[in-house]
C-alpha cells in the first residue's frame, strides 16, 4: 500500500463523512477528493512529474491537505515548510531542490527577495492576494483545472516526503520518508489508538510537523475520521472545541497540555467532554501535568516517542501492554529498539545507552547528506542520539540527548534528572538545565528557570531545595531566572542561547 491508494480507498468507503471541520464550513471526503484531483491536474500542467519536490508552506487550513495529497497523486515528493521559519525558507527550498512552492500570500510577500534567485524553483502557487505578479493563484488553479483521474504508480519504497528536522543541534536535515515508512506508521498507530471513522481529531499541531501529518492528517484519512482544523494553537479556542462535545482525540506536545490546563480554571467542574484519548509526544510530560490534565478533562493520555527520521512514531504506551507514566512505552509493530553503548553493543537491562531503532518507519536517509546518512544508519540501525534505558518489563525510558549530557569531573549528569526535580517545585513553570564551562571540573550545571506568575522565590531557596533532593555534584552552581525561554522556529527551546 501507498498513501495514494489508502486515501482513494477511504474516499470510496466514506464519501459523505466529514473530512475537514473548519470555520469556513465542513468538507466531505468526496469534495476533498475532487479538490485534490483538480489541484493535481493543475500541478501537472505546470510540468510536475514523479519525483519532483513540491514545497508546502501553509497553516492548518483545507488547502494544506489538498496540496499535499495532490502532490502525492502525481508521485511527486512533499516538502513541508514551517510557516515560522521565514529566515530558513530559501535554504530549505534550495536544499530540497523544490520545483514548486505552494504558500500563503502573507508569507510570500516577505520572502520574494530571498527566493527570487533559486534556480530549481520554477513556479510559485499562492493562496490569497499577492504583489508577486508571476505567482499562480491556488484557488484559480483548483477551480479551473480538470480533475486528474490517473494515480502515479508509486512503490512503497518511493519517497513521499522530505521532512526537515528542527535544527536544535545545527542546520536542519531533510529526512527522506517513503510511502511505506509513513503507511506502516499510521497503520500501527491506528491499531494502538483504536481509531474509527467516528472519531474527530483536534488538528492543532501544525501539519508541517511530522506528528501533525502522521497522527492527525494521515491517520484521519486512513480511517475516514474527521479533522477539526486549528490554523494556530490557541488554548481557549481548543478548549471550546472540547466543550462543544465533538472532539474525541487530541494530539499535542507537553507545552500544549500545560497551556490547556493552566488557562482554563473551570476544567472538570461544569464542562463535559467527549475527549476519549490524548497523545503526547515531542518531549517528556511530567507526572503531575499528565494526571492533572486527565482528571480535569476526564480523558486518558498515552505518551509516545517520536522522531522526524522515524515517520515519526517509534514507541507508544499501549493499552494491551499497560502504561508506565514517564516511559516511552513499547516499540510499535514493525519497529525494533535497543539500548547500546558507544560500540553499538546492547547493554544490560537498566543501563543507560543510546537508543537505536530499526524497522519499517526508518527513513531512507538525509537528502544531499550521504555522509550524515551513513553515520546515523550504521549496520541498519538508526542512531537516534538519544540516551535511554529499558526496564525488565520492556518499557523504554528517555534519559536525555547524547549531546546534552554534562561531564563534571568525570561524572555524567543527565539534565533531565535535574529538571525533573526542579519541576517538583510548586513555583517553577519551566526548567531547563544546560552545561557551562568550568576550568576545574570541565563542565558545571546551570539551571534556567521560568517562575509561575506571582512567584518571588529566590535563588538561595532553590539551591537549598536541590541540595536536599539530589547528589551534591548534580546541584546547579548557577541559577538564572527568565521571563520566557528563547525558542527556535519549531517552538522548541533554544538551549544554545541559554548556555551563555
Amino acid at each position: 500500500m501507498n498513501l495514494n491508494n489508502s486515501f482513494e480507498q477511504t474516499v470510496a468507503e466514506h464519501p459523505q463523512n466529514i473530512a475537514l471541520h473548519y470555520e469556513g464550513g465542513d468538507v466531505s471526503y468526496s469534495r476533498l477528493h475532487e479538490a485534490v484531483s483538480r489541484m493535481a491536474g493543475g500541478l501537472a500542467k505546470l510540468g510536475v512529474v514523479q519525483g519532483d519536490r513540491v514545497a508546502i508552506c501553509l497553516p492548518n487550513i483545507p488547502h494544506f491537505p489538498i496540496a499535499y495529497y495532490a502532490t502525492l497523486k502525481l508521485g511527486a515528493v512533499v516538502v513541508p515548510v514551517n510557516i515560522m521559519h521565514r529566515e530558513e525558507v530559501s535554504w530549505l527550498l534550495e536544499n530540497s531542490e523544490a520545483r514548486v512552492l505552494i504558500i500563503w500570500s502573507g508569507l510570500l510577500d516577505g520572502l520574494s527577495r530571498q527566493i527570487s534567485n533559486l534556480t530549481s524553483l520554477k513556479h510559485i502557487v499562492v493562496l490569497g492576494e499577492t504583489e508577486n505578479t508571476e505567482a499562480i493563484n491556488m484557488i484559480h488553479m483548483i477551480s479551473r483545472s480538470n480533475p486528474m483521474t490517473d494515480i502515479a504508480d508509486v512503490d512503497e519504497d518511493d519517497p513521499a516526503v522530505v521532512q526537515y528536522t528542527s535544527g536544535v543541534t545545527g542546520t536542519p536535515k531533510g529526512a527522506i520518508l517513503t510511502h511505506g515508512n509513513i503507511y506502516s506508521n499510521i497503520t500501527a498507530s491506528r491499531e494502538i489508538m483504536q481509531m474509527t471513522s467516528d472519531d474527530i481529531i483536534v488538528a492543532a499541531l501544525p501539519f508541517f510537523h511530522s506528528m501533525g501529518q502522521t497522527l492527525q492528517m494521515h491517520l484521519a484519512f486512513l480511517t475516514g475520521a474527521g479533522l477539526q482544523l486549528h490554523p494556530n494553537f490557541d488554548p481557549n479556542i481548543v478548549f471550546k472545541t472540547f466543550a462543544d462535545n465533538t472532539a474525541t482525540v487530541f494530539i499535542g506536545v507537553p507545552s500544549m497540555f500545560r497551556l490547556l490546563l493552566d488557562s482554563n480554571e473551570n476544567v472538570g467542574e461544569d464542562v463535559e467532554h467527549t475527549l476519549r484519548l490524548c497523545i503526547c509526544g515531542g518531549g517528556s510530560i511530567t507526572e503531575d501535568l499528565l494526571k492533572g490534565f486527565e482528571k480535569g478533562y476526564k480523558t486518558y493520555i498515552l505518551e509516545c516517542y517520536t522522531m522526524v527520521e522515524t515517520s515519526p512514531v517509534v514507541a507508544f504506551n499501549q493499552w494491551r501492554t499497560g502504561r508506565r507514566v514517564g516511559s516511552l512505552g513499547h516499540p510499535i509493530p514493525g519497529i525494533e529498539m535497543k539500548i547500546a553503548n558507544d560500540r553499538d553493543e546492547e547493554v544490560a537491562i537498566g543501563e543507560v545507552g543510546e537508543i537505536l531503532v530499526k524497522g519499517n518507519g526508518v527513513m531512507k536517509g538525509y537528502i544531499n547528506r550521504p555522509i550524515s546518512s551513513e553515520e546515523v544508519l550504521r549496520d541498519g540501525w538508526f542512531h537516534t542520539g538519544d540516551l535511554g534505558k529499558m526496564d525488565i518489563n520492556g518499557f523504554y525510558y528517555l534519559v536525555d540527548r547524547l549531546n546534552d549530557r554534562i561531564i563534571k569531573g568525570g561524572f555524567s549528569i543527565y539534565p533531565s534528572e535535574v529538571e525533573r526535580i526542579l519541576y517538583g517545585h510548586p513555583d517553577i513553570e519551566e526548567a531547563v538545565v544546560v552545561p557551562i564551562s568550568d576550568d576545574v571540573m570541565g563542565q558545571e550545571v546551570k539551571a534556567c528557570i521560568v517562575l509561575r506568575d506571582g512567584s518571588d522565590v529566590k535563588q538561595e531557596h532553590l539551591m537549598s531545595y536541590c541540595e536536599e533532593r539530589m547528589a551534591k555534584y548534580k546541584v546547579p552552581v548557577v541559577i538564572r531566572f527568565y521571563k520566557d525561554f528563547p525558542r527556535i522556529s519549531s517552538g522548541k527551546i533554544d538551549k544554545k542561547e541559554l548556555v551563555n
